[in-house]
This record gives structure tokens, C-alpha cells and sequence, in this order.
């Protein structure tokens, strides 16, 4: 005991308040600490000095936390997989009905026809490539010929 106060049943309460803070949370946060507070509270039952459990809580919260973070970062940094939309990023296509500076035209590209806009306009047959997405309107520019 430590000033009359028995620190089992807090090592508890604060293990359950850890865990809603996680649950509340969409990344690990303190999970390590809820472990260590589970195993002082254990600790708890044997010896009351403060000390000791004290002692525990960093422990097992330091052991847990260097051994689950590697691999919670290899779950939790996973770059997004690209759609088969984003893989026209780049590549070339044809333009199909002309791009006006004020009105959307249309490309062909892997096969298939998209709307698209372009900040120059662009005649139809004219090849151009895809810059980027919106919805479902391709952002074009037009491919320079090398001679």
C-alpha cells in the first residue's frame, strides 16, 4: 500500500480506460500499455509495493511495445494498391471527340473511352497523355512529337 491506497483495482481501471481510448482510435496507440497494466495488476496480488509494480508496467509495456511495433507498422503503413483506373496514369491515348477549352472531350486509352478535359484544346486523333483522375474525367496534355 501506498498512503493507505491499495493499487490493485487501479492497475484495472486503468487497463479499461486504455482500452477505450484504443478502441477509439484507428491506430495503435496504447495497447503496449494496457499490457503492461495487466501484468501490474497481476503483480498486484503478490507484492503491494508500488515500486515494484511500477517497475512491472514499464517492463512489460517497454518489452511489448519493441517487440509489436515492427510489425504493427508493416500492418498498419501498407501503401494503397493501385485500381486499374490509376495504372493510366501516364500512359498515352487518343483523343476520340475534341477537347474544347470549354467543353469535356473523350480518349481512348487501354481499350476503353473516358471523358477528358485538357488546359489546350485538342482535335480529334490527336495523342495525348493522362495526367490524372477525377471521378470519371481523365486530365490530359497533349504528347509533344520528337523530331
Amino acid at each position: 500500500m501506498f498512503f493507505g491506497i491499495s493499487f490493485t483495482y487501479i492497475w484495472l481501471i486503468l487497463a479499461v480506460i486504455l482500452a477505450i481510448i484504443e478502441i477509439n482510435t484507428v491506430t495503435l496507440v496504447c495497447i503496449w500499455f494496457i499490457v503492461g497494466s495487466l501484468f501490474a495488476f497481476g503483480v498486484s496480488f503478490i507484492t503491494q509495493n508500488i515500486l515494484i509494480q511500477l517497475r512491472v508496467f514499464c517492463a512489460v509495456s517497454g518489452v511489448s511495445l519493441a517487440v509489436s511495433r515492427p510489425l504493427s507498422r508493416k500492418i498498419l503503413d501498407k501503401k494503397p494498391t493501385p485500381t486499374n483506373a490509376d495504372m493510366i496514369i501516364g500512359k498515352e491515348c487518343t483523343v476520340v471527340r475534341d477537347i474544347t477549352e470549354e467543353n469535356k472531350g473523350r480518349v481512348s486509352v487501354g481499350g476503353l473511352t473516358w471523358m477528358a478535359q485538357s488546359r489546350v484544346p485538342l482535335k480529334k486523333g490527336r495523342q495525348a497523355k493522362v495526367l490524372a483522375i477525377n471521378g470519371v474525367t481523365l486530365t490530359v496534355e497533349p504528347v509533344t512529337v520528337k523530331v
